[in-house]
């Protein structure tokens, strides 16, 4: 691999596709775990990450599926594969997926052992009736239980999710949740208003009228709710999605929203590099085969032209409290920002676009305005 590549890469994600069964609203890709399949995925991994030895990494975020499912001894033959393939910076943000449900103190040792020094747990309400609706494999009471668990392992940056939306969920209920959250006194928050992605047991539900998500006016209320009880928390809304208490905000996706260059390893997992971008196809077989035989994981590939990377730094800096720069805004950029801006979804201030309260409502809107 080039110098020049390498030098480029500041983060690696790594996608763990197995899971202990599919949540209700769940698009993600995942399989469900088997250890020889397991097995064979790590060797896989490693063959995939080798043209990339010696990259020195800012970041690292495995993700899935659910990284907490993986045993001791898997989980430490994949921790040591990246000491073995990359250069880790020291102080390093390490981040691990993992669910409350398959969440053990021992593991959590092991993470932390590792270098693992934030976990994001996938809490989504703490309302028991709300998570059965959501297929979720956790009670309320488990979130708690895996805080402290966190915390005892020496792990003081944590995330936690929230779902906001959730069908037949009153705003005290909602309320609720996001209290609940805080009493727990995580470094990080991610609410997001929930979706039907098709093909979900949800979609299937909504299909045949069983369940019906809140209207986009009851969607907006919810998370401004959210945005009023974390600010009084301390928390800021440093991206549209995303709240951290000072100095917690999470740099490997910081770093993807400012355009840094990142690794994907694993199905389904994307990387940028370059301005090539490419996803691997998300089909654990198809991916172990390709790898057993020699070859690449088969993936779908584009390289950027200059124009178009632009307007992607910019869509996604404006998804930043921080904005971006005016000097990344070309002619044509300036002039959707000004129509934009007459709209009230952005503003200019200081030397940097960024988008209103009402334009990160309609962020979507925004990006495609910017796109064409």
């Amino acid at each position: 691999m080039p110098s020049a590549a390498l030098e480029a890469v500041r983060g690696a994600y790594v996608h763990v596709p197995f899971c202990d069964g599919k949540c209700h609203y769940c698009a993600f890709y995942s399989v469900p775990y088997a250890r020889a399949t397991a097995a064979r995925w790590l060797r896989a991994l490693a063959r995939e990450m080798q043209p990339w030895r010696g990259a020195r990494l800012q970041t690292i975020y495995i993700g899935g599926g659910t990284p907490s499912l993986l045993p001791p001894a898997q989980w430490d033959e994949l921790a040591g594969l990246l000491r073995a393939t990359f250069s880790i910076s020291a102080g390093a943000e390490w981040s691990v997926e993992t669910n409350p449900g398959s969440i053990t103190p021992a593991g959590l040792r092991r993470m932390a052992a590792a270098g693992v020094n934030r976990i994001s747990l996938g809490a989504q309400s703490f309302h028991d009736h709300e998570l059965q609706l959501l297929g979720r494999r956790h009670g309320a009471a488990d979130i708690a239980r895996a805080a402290a668990a966190i915390r005892a392992a020496g792990i003081v940056n944590f995330n936690l999710d929230l779902l906001a939306g959730i069908p037949g969920s009153a705003p005290r209920d909602w309320r609720m949740s996001l209290h609940s959250a805080l009493d727990l006194q995580p470094a990080h928050l991610s609410v997001y208003a929930l979706t039907m992605e098709e093909g979900t047991r949800l979609a299937q539900l909504a299909g045949r009228h069983a369940v019906r998500l809140p209207d986009a006016d009851a969607q907006l209320a919810a998370l401004d709710t959210a945005e009023k009880i974390l600010r009084r928390a301390g928390f800021a809304r440093y991206e549209i999605s995303n709240y951290a208490r000072p100095g917690r905000a999470c740099r490997h996706n910081l770093d993807c929203w400012r355009g840094k260059q990142y690794l994907g390893f694993g199905p389904a997992a994307a990387s940028h590099v370059n301005r090539t971008r490419w996803q691997n196809r998300p089909d654990l077989p198809a991916y172990l085969a390709a790898l057993e035989n020699g070859g690449t994981p088969p993936r779908e590939s584009e390289q950027l032209t200059p124009a178009l990377a632009r307007t992607e730094r910019l869509i996604f800096g404006l998804r930043l409290a921080e904005g971006v720069s005016c000097r990344l805004a070309t002619a044509r950029h300036q002039t959707v920002l000004q129509r934009l801006t007459r709209a009230g979804l952005t503003r200019r201030r200081r030397g940097r676009w960024r988008l209103t309260r009402r334009g990160r409502e309609l962020a979507d809107y925004a990006a495609v305005e910017l796109l064409e």
